[in-house]
């Protein structure tokens, strides 16, 4: 932590400068005492060999070195001890302060425990606890990553080596309980490796070994998202984004007879589906010879059918004009017959009577109507029919005038009834 660090270094520094200035001041001070011995000696050697006067003034300078060293060894001893209070506070300092500042960086999160006690949490940042009864149990919620490495077993008793990576962090907000719980994170990886043994058994146990190597990748998936649900759904206090198994492998004996086993089943499925490529092509033939016969008979079908239907609409539209070509002419005979039956009862005074006939029951269509005549003459009193003599009569006079007009000699045919009444046949 940079802030403690600091503040051992200041400290620190702080001691051994005041430490080393105090150890100055007290050798100067026992230098000073050696200097001022020497010139004690120096003057009880000399009183036996020099004069009166002399001895007097050695006397009276021994005695200002001993006031001026009195004075100096006092001030000596007020410097050491001034050096020597602060280099004891610094001291005291360092045993105090630095260890009382707690730094928890970004990517971490830390509980503090009061004399072992969980007492809270401290997110990143700087803080006061005092560490002879607080101390702080650092943990890293960056995202981390252990590999485990492991052996299970198949429900036939194949040994399968595996190599996983587990990527986890621990959950922010449930740490202190993570602390209570397990202690440590290491704790915790331990418990992780338990659950991914116990998954892989529990999975891997399902099926043989036959079935895991057909299948390894859809088996390394069950396992993974069987190992994270355990874990994230468990009292782990830390959270599992992925699980990756990097290996999945048998002994090599068996990879390998499992791999000639893999080859042999291959081919074998490609001879199944090559036969069954062939059978359908022949199948498809078969069908396509049966469809194209049919189509064939069918085609035949339709021709005939289409040639019988254009005969017979050939035959209806002859039928047909033919009967209009016949209605066109009793129509113009009609109109002929009438025509000459009008000039008949004017030539002999006579009126006509037309009577008309619908024979088919179709009043739009001129053509199917069969028209009569009535040829009638007036007594005095009321219109009567007249008789056959007159109307033979009457006839002879018509030929009479057809003789001077226009005439192709043909007399239309008549029928007359009891009762008077004319029926033309053909104009």
């Amino acid at each position: 932590m940079a802030i403690r660090i600091t503040l051992y270094v200041v400290f620190i520094v702080g001691i051994v400068i005041f430490a080393c200035l105090t150890i100055l001041k007290i050798r100067k001070g026992i230098l000073e005492k050696e200097e001022l011995d020497d010139y004690s000696k120096q003057f009880e050697n000399g009183k036996f060999y020099r004069g009166k006067d002399v001895e007097e003034e050695d006397k009276r300078e021994l005695e200002i070195k001993t006031k001026d060293y009195e004075l100096k060894r006092h001030k000596n001893l007020i410097q050491i001890g001034f050096f020597g209070v602060l280099a004891v506070i610094m001291l005291i300092c360092t045993i105090l302060i630095p260890g009382n500042i707690h730094q928890v960086n970004t990517g971490e999160v830390a509980v503090v425990r009061h004399m072992g006690k969980v007492v809270g949490m401290r997110e990143p940042g700087v803080y006061w606890d005092w560490y002879f009864t607080n101390d702080y149990v650092m943990f890293d919620t960056k995202l981390k990553s252990t590999e485990i490495l492991t052996q299970s077993y198949t429900s036939d008793a194949q040994t399968v080596d595996l190599d996983v990576v587990i990527q986890y962090q621990v959950k922010t907000n449930e740490a202190d309980k993570l602390a209570i719980t397990y202690g440590t994170i290491s704790n915790v990886k331990y418990q992780m490796e338990t659950v991914v043994l116990d998954r892989m058994k529990s999975v891997l146990g399902k099926n043989d070994a036959e079935y895991t190597v057909r299948n390894r990748e859809a088996v390394k998936v069950n396992i993974e998202q069987n190992i994270m649900d355990s874990i994230n759904d468990g009292n782990y206090f830390v959270f599992v984004p992925s699980v990756n198994i990097r290996d999945l492998s048998f002994s090599e004996v068996y990879e390998r007879a499992a791999e000639e086993r893999a080859i042999a089943n291959q081919k074998m499925e490609q001879a199944k589906i090559e036969q069954t490529q062939e059978l359908n092509k022949a199948e498809n033939d078969k069908k396509i010879a049966i469809a194209k016969a049919q189509a064939e008979a069918e085609s035949a079908q339709l021709r005939a059918e289409a040639e019988a239907e254009v005969a017979r609409i050939k035959a209806q539209a002859d039928q047909d004009v033919a009967k209009i070509e016949a209605d066109t002419a009793l129509y113009a005979g009609q109109k002929n017959a009438a025509i000459a039956i009008q000039k008949l009862a004017g030539i002999n005074g006579w009126s006509v009577i037309t009577i008309t006939e619908d024979v088919n029951n179709t009043p739009d269509n001129l053509l199917d109507d069969i028209n009569t005549y009535k040829v009638v003459k007036y007594d005095g009193d009321t219109y009567v029919a007249v008789t056959s003599e007159e109307l033979a009569k009457g006839v002879e006079k018509l030929m009479e005038v057809y003789k001077y007009e226009t005439w192709d000699g043909k007399l239309p045919v008549y029928q007359m009834s009891d009762n008077g009444t004319i029926a033309v046949v053909t104009p």
